[in-house]
């Protein structure tokens, strides 16, 4: 019902990563439209009881080789102070999935506000970065273990800022590693990871920071973000200054990992604009309006397997990546190429019932042997139709076994098809034994009453040679088809004979 991580791509296995159950993260696969797995993070029972606090994970992050995953989880007791805990999970490779490396109890005095990775892959040690409405920021930087003797590596604190006792909103960390932007309230700052020292602080009109990014690529010079008081301002790092600003009411701003371009969700008459601009240069790649009602908070671009080769420069911006967002009514959209749309449409053409309705499992199962029935029924009702060859495996039993559970109708009502499908090859076997069985005896028929009618016309080998002892040759007898020929021409009419010989 509410997600409260973002929207985040794991970068091992390309899925999709968000809340799914209760204290769970699920794994989506976004190529097979298919839940991987939940991984369990608060690891507590869950009660299912109506304003019971229980924990809850907020938020997530992920470094940039998918080697660590990074949770935050709280609980708010009505009487107490809110509970949090951090916890660092290494990804294992026997088993294929998270472990739990580390937990930090009460990591901050107050609730986490943002959380990041160092994604950079030059970066000598892995860093995590927490900010909090205590009014600080920490660094947790992963230690290899000492001695050989020890278990394996674990998390530390490595260093705590503050700025004027603000609270910290949002940070990030440059493509390089080499810059850390922590905004407070309504101030930017900027520090370096490598010596903690602050090197700059950016101002702009009130409105506190409500997203923040580094510019990627050719534009990591760049600093923009987006302020609550509908203001979308963009830094230059080399001069420390404004590079330029538009008043609109940016309500989630991301950047595409693997190219220049970022998407600003702007909020316009309770509908969501889409911006997909580069930093640098002042006109929008793409723009589209209206394309979901209600505010959009949730989006990520999703790395593709393979590389397009768009050459519209409309969707040129769609070639490295694919982004996705979810509404306030929790549809998970997305926007593709012509060209994948040409070729979705080429492939799932024999998909298609009237070229209106998509051929879903439930038609496969249900739609389609109904739709064969009456054509069933019409072949063996005529007169002259051919029985159609009998199937040697029942189409709906292979389409009950390989259809997901989830997408099946209830079983009462697949009972009565299911016994159906069951029982079409052994009536078809009995009918078709019952007509060879006919024929068979039809046959035998004609041919009895074919040598009645021909037996005083056919003269036998012994009678001939005792009536004619001259003959030095018998005449061969009759075949099958020459007894049924002669039997067909006694049954003529052959009174018009008669006629001509009276004349």
């Amino acid at each position: 019902e509410n997600v409260r991580t973002d929207l985040m791509v794991d970068p091992r296995s390309k899925a999709l990563v968000l809340n799914g159950k209760p204290g769970h993260l699920q794994f989506y696969s976004l190529q097979r439209d298919k839940l991987l797995f939940n991984l369990d993070i608060v690891q507590q029972e869950y009660i299912h009881e109506s304003g019971l606090e229980q924990f809850e994970v907020v938020k997530a992050a992920f470094d940039g080789s998918g080697s660590w995953l990074a949770t935050v989880e709280e609980r708010n007791p009505k009487a107490a102070e809110v509970e949090v805990n951090l916890k660092l999970w290494a990804f294992d490779e026997q088993t294929q999935s998270f472990v739990l490396n580390t937990t930090i109890s009460a990591p901050h005095e107050a609730r986490i506000t943002a959380m990041c990775f160092d994604q950079a892959a030059s970066s000598r040690t892995t860093m995590l970065l927490s900010c909090s409405r205590d009014g600080h920021f920490k660094a947790w930087q992963l230690a290899l273990p000492a001695h050989t003797d020890d278990e394996g590596p674990s998390w530390s604190c490595d260093f705590v800022g503050a700025y004027h006792d603000l609270v910290p909103e949002c940070c990030c960390f440059s493509a390089d590693g080499s810059l850390l932007a922590v905004s407070f309230q309504e101030v930017v700052t900027v520090w370096s990871p490598s010596s903690w020292e602050l090197l700059v602080t950016l101002s702009q009109p009130p409105g506190d920071i409500r997203d923040l990014c580094f510019g990627r690529l050719s534009c990591s010079k760049y600093l923009l973000g987006s302020t609550t008081n509908k203001l979308l301002c963009c830094w230059n790092l080399l001069t420390c200054s404004l590079e330029w600003s538009t008043s609109t009411d940016v309500s989630l701003l991301l950047t595409d990992p693997l190219s220049e371009n970022m998407a600003a969700f702007c909020l316009q008459d309770r509908s969501t604009d889409l911006f997909v601009f580069k930093p640098s240069e002042p006109r929008p790649l793409f723009s589209q309006k209206a394309v979901c009602s209600g505010r959009v908070t949730r989006a990520v671009f999703a790395p593709r397997e393979a590389m397009l080769e768009s050459c519209e420069e409309s969707s040129q911006w769609l070639n490295r990546s694919q982004l996705y967002f979810l509404t306030s009514l929790m549809d998970l959209l997305t926007f593709s190429t012509k060209a994948e749309e040409e070729r979705l449409m080429a492939s799932s053409k024999q998909l298609v019932i009237d070229d209106s309705v998509a051929m879903t499992p439930f038609y496969l199962l249900l739609g389609k042997h109904r739709h064969q029935q009456p054509e069933t029924e019409e072949q063996a009702s005529g007169p002259s139709a051919e029985r159609p060859a009998v199937p040697q495996s029942s189409a709906a039993v292979r389409e009950l076994l390989q259809t997901p559970a989830h997408v099946l109708p209830s079983t009462s009502f697949l009972c009565s098809m299911f016994v159906q499908s069951l029982l079409i090859s052994v009536t078809d076997t009995r009918e078709e034994n019952n007509l060879s069985e006919e024929e068979m005896d039809h046959e035998k028929e004609e041919e009895e009453a074919s040598d009645e009618e021909m037996e005083p016309r056919v003269t036998r080998p012994e009678d001939a040679l005792s009536d004619r002892p001259e003959m030095e040759s018998v005449a061969p007898a009759l075949t099958k088809a020459q007894v049924r020929e002669l039997r067909r021409v006694s049954k003529l009419d052959h009174s018009w004979l008669a006629g001509l010989l009276d004349s």
